[in-house]
């Protein structure tokens, strides 16, 4: 995990040192995928929601002004450790020169719950993005106190983490936005296996929104 995460910094460095405008202008994103990932690999399929299209969301995601950083995570990882991991490569690049504002963390299922530790952790006013990320159990053994500014999605089919962010939104936080959209595609927890529309678009608009 140090390697690659050296291997990340490095190149956001020499792209940053060849081209001045890159620091001012580009979006870097961090795609976090849900735990099937972890144990199946990339091509996942679920017997439940179908094929995890790994590569159509981190395409989607992905444009002529973004830099899409998405690992692969090896099988049950640590949700908080990564969340670290994660957080310490969010400072290096702040001091690289990175704006807050023009960093995202987009996490989906188990991706979402280690966004959130991330946020929780890191203090700049980074973006985030929660898939399908809160039900009763988070709720019941988290103490999450958010940063940044923070834009949820969830569909009430989903009985895997389809509850609201209601909670979380009412908390005391150090956010400076906190939004959320339902998603009512009826699909369960497999709204975040597609790029479906309904919540990249929204996604991307958050991403190149943000003034802060």
């Amino acid at each position: 995990m140090k390697i690659i995460s050296l291997l990340i910094l490095s190149l956001i460095s020499l792209l940053i040192g060849c081209n001045s405008k890159v620091q001012n202008d580009k979006k870097y994103i961090y795609y976090l995928h849900g735990r099937i990932i972890e144990i199946q690999g990339k091509n996942a399929v679920s017997e439940v929601y179908g094929n995890y299209e790994f590569d159509s969301v981190v395409n989607a995601l992905r444009d002529s002004n973004t830099e899409v950083i998405a690992e692969i995570r090896t099988e049950n990882v640590d949700y908080l450790q990564y969340a670290n991991k994660i957080s310490k490569e969010i400072d290096s690049l702040i001091k690289l020169g990175i704006k807050s504002k023009d960093i995202t963390v987009i996490g989906a299922s188990k991706g979402a719950i280690i966004a959130s530790n991330i946020s929780n952790i890191n203090t700049n006013p980074i973006n985030y993005i929660f898939l399908a990320g809160n039900n009763d159990y988070q709720e019941e053994h988290n103490d999450w106190k958010f940063h940044g500014q923070i834009l949820c999605f969830y569909d009430e089919s989903d009985t895997i983490a389809g509850k609201n962010y209601d909670f979380w939104k009412n908390k005391s936080n150090f956010t400076t936005k906190f939004e959320q959209i339902k998603i009512d595609k009826k699909l369960g927890h497999g709204f975040l296996y597609k790029p479906y529309k309904e919540w990249v678009e929204p996604t991307k608009k958050w991403i190149h929104e943000q003034e802060l």
